[in-house]
Formats: structure tokens, C-alpha cells, sequence
């Protein structure tokens, strides 16, 4: 996770070159097409960026080191395309995250276990009076009084936890009795989900888009080395906790770029390594280190090119929006959805902290400040709309443009998300109403409008027809839009 930087002096441990320029990418999962738009943008309309230094982290490393396989600026944007077009044919998350098949054993057979186990609940007795030396001696306990009130925290933090007894009811001993054939499949299938576990110590693999990227026309690690281009991939060691960092040759630096002996590795592995969100994917051997996502530590990892690399200018685009999505009251969540909140809280945190340290730097700094969606989501239409936003952020950056323009444009990026939520349920609908069409013609022509309100900022390709088409969706529809007019008969 990232160190706070905010009250730090950027300093330089090379003298930096002026025609050198850096692009610095973060992590963030399958939201990696904001930055694919971003750079779209940059390379048709920024004539200064022309980066032949790439840092990324884990999602970003993807990215990183497929630029890195040309020195030449319309080489990289022709790889940016191929990886653009790649990301865009997902329609699933198994096309990214495909679950182990323990794993889906768990998802299936989980549900059915609890209901057969657990026994229907007993009505709740009155609650006993909790710390009872805090009260007087002629103070009666008055269960009744005290079943209607909930516990203070105090209370709750210091009350002995009372034992756990299991309840046994008729009802639950007919349930077991009717599922007993079962109970040999049941033990069956925990073993294999037990051996799963302990024998991919994750819960999915890579998907089959990892192998799309890794074919030939795509990504080859001898064009990287050979290209001219300094690549660096942040990853982190489980056993030190160290961070480091894979280079275009496949040797480690650490995280001020010293070398880590010359022993060179696999760079496929080195980018996999970066990619191994713990967990969530197995953890990587790389050496006698074992490696997890760089965004352990680092999840934009700017500083290694503004101090470390002796570069001019630096471009950094992260793929995490800043701020969470507030949620409903958490005051009974389960112990997992705690911990998952606080480590969401905990990345936004750290986040800020990255971003504020490369504006601090003067560094071309883009991110979201709308999240499209979560890192793990994928779907067609969304990851087409995070495109268009990353191309919307990025000319904001370049061409310095006001708020108003950015309102603009954020305001037809939530007009495409709501429309392809309309869509979704009027593709659902088996008899459509009139009602329903005209809520979806409504908010296709506002898009229309919404669109040509822009048109002082270069558009991206396409974005002039975007109401009269369907937004992206798994399964695409197969009737024609029904908002525009029928083509005339000739």
C-alpha cells in the first residue's frame, strides 16, 4: 500500500532528459479501459506524448508492456489498438476471472448445505441484563424493559460472549434424515473443494483473454527487449514484502530502480506475477521470492519514474476513481463485508495519496472521478462507456478545458449508463409498452443532445451515432432500434 507523500520533497537521483517522457499506469482490474481510452486519445491528439519509458502495476502492466514493444509512437498506438480490441470482445467475468471449478463447486452446492444444517431459528428469549455490576443493588433487573432496548457498544464490547449451543428440533433431524443419501456426495464434495483450495490457493485463473494478449501479433517479450524502451512491472515478494520491480530484460530492481542481481526471468511471468490479485489468483515464483500484484504497495506507481528514471515529462493515468460508493448501514454486517469495506476504504486512501503525490510533481495526472464500474465487472457496455470516459478525461487534461466541459462530458457518460440499464430491461421485457419505448427514446435523443453540446472537444470515433445504436450487451440484440424512424421502403 502506498506510503503518505503528501508532506514529501520529489527529488531526482538522475538528472533528468528533457526528450524523455514516462507513462505511468496503475492497477485496477478490468476498469484497465479507462486508460485504453485515455491513451487513445493521447496518441491521436497530444503530439507530446511520444512515452518510450512505462511503469505500471498489475492491470497496468498489461498495458505497459505492450507499448513497451515499440520505441515508435504510431507503433504503440497501433499495440493499443490490438489490446483495445482484445478488452472490448469480453462479455463475461469468466472471460478475465474463470472461477476453479472448486470454487464453483462451492457456489453451487454451499447454498444447499446451509438449508439442510441449519435448523429454523427459535423465537428469541428476553435479553438477561447486561453488565450487571454497573448497577445499584436495589435495582431489579427488568428483562422486559431491557429485551426492547439494544445493547450500547460498551456493552457490547465488554459482555463475555455467551456459549453456543446447538439446537436440535424435530424439524431439523426430518430435515437431515430426508437428505441423508446425500451425506456421502456432501463429504465427497468438500474434500475436493478442500484439495482444491489447498492445491490453487486461489479462487479463479486467468482467463481466456490472457491468452488472446499472450499470442504473437500481440505481445512478445523479445520485442520488448530489443525495442529501446525502458519497461519496469511492479510486483510485490510475500516472503520480504518487498517491492519490486521486473524490467524489459526480466531483471529485478527494487524500488529505487537498483538491480537485484542479473539473473533474468520470463517477463510473461514477471507481468503475471503483477497481475496476481491475492487470492484471487495464485501467487507467483519467481526466483526464491514468491510474488502477489504489485498493488500490495503500490497500485499507481509514479514514484519510481518521477525519482528513479531520470525522465523529463511524465504522464500518469490510473484506472481508480477517488472516493467510495457509500453503502447502507453496516452496523450488523457479517465479519467478510467489514473487512472487504475497510480494505476498499484503506486502497481509496492510499490512492489520493499516490495521486496527490504526482500532481505535486507537475506530472500530467488523469483518472476517473466517476466510477463506471467495480475492478472485477465485465461487461461489453460498460467497459465501452469507461473507454469513452478515459478519452473524455484525458483531452480535459490536455486541452485544459473548465469545469462546465467536464460536466458535459460526465454528464453523457452517466446518460450512457443509465441508458444501458433501460435497455437491459427493455431487452427483458417479453410485450414492451409504448411507455417503455418512449422512456428509452427520451433518454437516447438527451444523449444526441448531450453528444453535440461537446463538439469543441474532439469526439471518439463513433460518438455521433452513439444514440442510434445499441449499447454493447453480452448477448447483442437482434432487432433493429426501435427509437429511430423505420427506413423508408423503396
Amino acid at each position: 500500500m502506498a506510503v503518505n507523500r503528501r508532506f514529501t520533497i520529489p527529488f531526482l537521483t538522475q538528472d533528468p532528459r528533457d526528450e524523455t517522457v514516462a507513462c505511468v499506469l496503475s492497477g485496477g482490474g478490468s476498469r484497465a479501459s479507462f486508460q485504453l481510452g485515455a491513451l487513445d486519445y493521447l496518441y491521436r491528439h497530444d503530439e507530446s506524448f511520444s512515452p518510450t519509458v512505462f511503469v505500471g502495476t498489475s492491470a497496468g502492466s498489461i498495458v505497459a508492456s505492450v507499448l513497451a514493444q515499440d520505441a515508435r509512437r504510431d507503433q504503440q498506438h497501433a499495440y493499443l489498438l490490438r489490446l483495445a480490441e482484445l478488452w472490448s470482445g469480453m462479455t463475461t467475468p469468466a472471460d478475465m476471472f474463470t472461477p476453479r471449478p472448486w470454487y464453483e463447486r462451492l457456489q453451487e452446492e454451499g447454498p444447499g448445505w446451509l438449508t439442510m444444517v441449519n435448523p429454523p431459528r427459535p423465537a428469541p428469549k428476553p435479553r438477561t441484563p447486561l453488565l450487571p455490576f454497573l448497577r445499584q443493588p436495589d435495582q431489579a433487573p427488568d428483562p422486559e424493559a431491557r429485551s426492547e432496548t439494544a445493547p450500547s457498544p460498551l456493552e457490547l464490547a465488554l459482555l463475555p460472549d455467551e456459549e453456543v449451543r446447538s439446537e436440535w428440533s424435530l424439524a431439523a433431524l426430518s430435515g437431515l434424515a430426508g437428505n441423508v443419501g446425500r451425506l456421502p456426495r456432501i463429504g465427497s464434495d468438500l474434500n475436493t473443494i478442500w484439495q482444491g483450495l489447498e492445491r490453487t490457493r486461489s479462487l479463479y485463473r486467468p482467463g481466456p483473454v490472457l491468452g488472446r494478449l499472450l499470442e504473437p501479433e500481440t505481445f512478445d517479450p523479445a520485442r520488448v527487449r530489443l525495442s529501446g524502451s525502458t519497461l519496469r512491472v511492479a510486483m510485490v515478494a510475500l516472503e520480504s514484502g518487498e517491492l519490486r520491480y521486473m524490467t524489459e530484460r526480466g531483471t529485478l530492481v527494487d524500488r529505487q530502480n537498483r538491480p537485484l542481481g542479473n539473473t533474468a526471468h520470463d517477463l510473461t511471468v514477471g507481468v503475471l506475477a503483477s497481475c496476481s490479485i491475492p487470492a484471487v489468483f495464485r501467487p507467483v515464483p519467481i526466483g526464491d521470492e514468491t510474488y502477489v500484484d504489485g498493488g500490495a504497495r503500490e497500485n499507481l506507481p509514479a514514484e519510481l519514474a518521477l525519482n528513479h528514471l531520470g525522465v523529463g515529462r511524465t504522464y500518469v493515468i490510473s484506472s481508480q476513481s477517488l472516493g467510495v460508493q457509500r453503502r447502507a448501514s453496516m452496523a450488523n454486517a457479517d465479519l467478510f463485508t467489514v473487512v472487504m469495506r475497510s480494505t476498499e476504504i484503506l486502497i481509496d486512501e492510499a490512492g489520493r495519496d499516490e495521486l496527490a503525490y504526482a500532481e505535486a510533481t507537475g506530472a500530467t495526472v488523469v483518472y476517473p472521478e466517476l466510477g463506471v464500474h467495480d475492478a472485477m465487472v465485465v461487461h461489453p457496455g460498460l467497459i465501452a462507456i469507461n473507454m469513452a470516459y478515459g478519452w473524455f478525461r484525458a483531452a480535459e487534461q490536455h486541452l485544459e478545458l473548465d469545469d462546465r466541459a467536464a460536466a458535459q462530458h460526465r454528464r453523457i457518460i452517466d446518460l450512457r449508463i443509465r441508458i444501458l440499464d433501460l435497455e437491459q430491461r427493455f431487452l427483458g421485457l417479453e410485450s414492451p409498452t409504448s411507455r417503455d419505448l418512449m422512456v428509452l427514446r427520451s433518454a437516447k435523443v438527451e444523449l444526441r443532445d448531450a453528444v453535440r453540446g461537446a463538439h469543441t472537444t474532439p469526439l471518439p470515433d463513433g460518438a455521433e451515432q452513439w444514440w442510434t445504436q445499441w449499447e454493447r450487451h453480452p448477448e447483442p440484440p437482434t432487432m433493429q432500434p426501435p427509437w429511430m424512424p423505420m427506413p423508408a421502403q423503396g
